[in-house]
């Protein structure tokens, strides 16, 4: 049994994928797992990774996008543990410690920030960095969601608050925004903690940010309609008294 699964989507990886498994080799003090989730058979990533690796799965997509291959990770997942990460991410190897000792010490999700004091946000191209700055922002300050990342797909989170929280998302990365809502509505303990987000050059970015904006869209709203319940609720119970 491992203590920590990593599930990591990977699309036109190449051997980026190679590297960043022997940096967790050397970084990582935890007993993990790295789950790979693809989408297509002749995945460049594939070619790069080693033949015999015990702690190493692939898993096929069930559906299309990153935001199923990460479910499928999920369901593959046999740790109580699961970190999702993201497969050009260098800066923060370190910090899955950080994150895994929190949940070691009572935490159910942990929600590394970019926006947060600390949180950095580097190179990333203008309409990407819009759209998550907007969305966190409007959770935040909109929608009352308590934390202001909530678009970050790196997260990590104890796999038993699936049991009381169903991800319905399909496209993008939509599962960390409804991850992030629904263990706040169901008063799970989160902690917020600074990440640095860098891109890395000449990478051709996968964020297709006309086709996910409705999905994204549809959680900010969500989201408000459970904050507008819970005011409501209030000021009935004020009435009440």
């Amino acid at each position: 049994m491992y203590n920590l699964d990593i599930i990591i989507p990977i699309y036109k990886e190449g051997k980026n994928i190679k590297l960043l498994l022997e940096e967790f080799k050397k970084k990582l003090k935890i007993n993990y797992r790295v789950l790979i989730c693809y989408d297509l058979n002749n995945e460049s990533g594939l070619n790069f990774l080693p033949n015999k690796e015990e702690r190493l799965i692939l898993v096929k997509n069930l559906g299309n996008g990153p935001n199923e291959a990460i479910k499928s990770g999920i369901k593959i997942s046999t740790s109580e543990i699961i970190v999702v990460y993201m497969s050009d991410d260098f800066e923060n190897i370190n910090l899955i410690n950080e994150m895994y000792d929190s949940i070691n010490d009572g935490y159910d999700l942990i929600i590394p920030s970019r926006y947060i004091k600390d949180g950095k946000f580097i190179n990333a191209k203008f309409y990407k960095k819009l759209i998550t700055n907007c969305g966190s922002f409007l959770m935040y300050s909109l929608c009352g969601v308590p934390y202001k990342d909530c678009t970050n797909a790196f997260k990590m989170f104890k796999k038993k608050i699936l049991n009381k929280i169903n991800i319905n998302s399909k496209i993008g990365f939509t599962y960390a925004i409804e991850l992030t809502i629904k263990a706040h509505i169901n008063n799970f303990r989160i902690k917020e903690i600074p990440c640095t987000w860098k891109e890395l050059p000449n990478r051709k970015s996968n964020f297709k940010v006309f086709r996910w904006l409705p999905y994204y869209t549809y959680w900010l709203f969500y989201a408000l309609f459970y904050r507008s319940i819970s005011i409501s609720n209030i000021i009935f119970k004020n009435k009440d008294k």
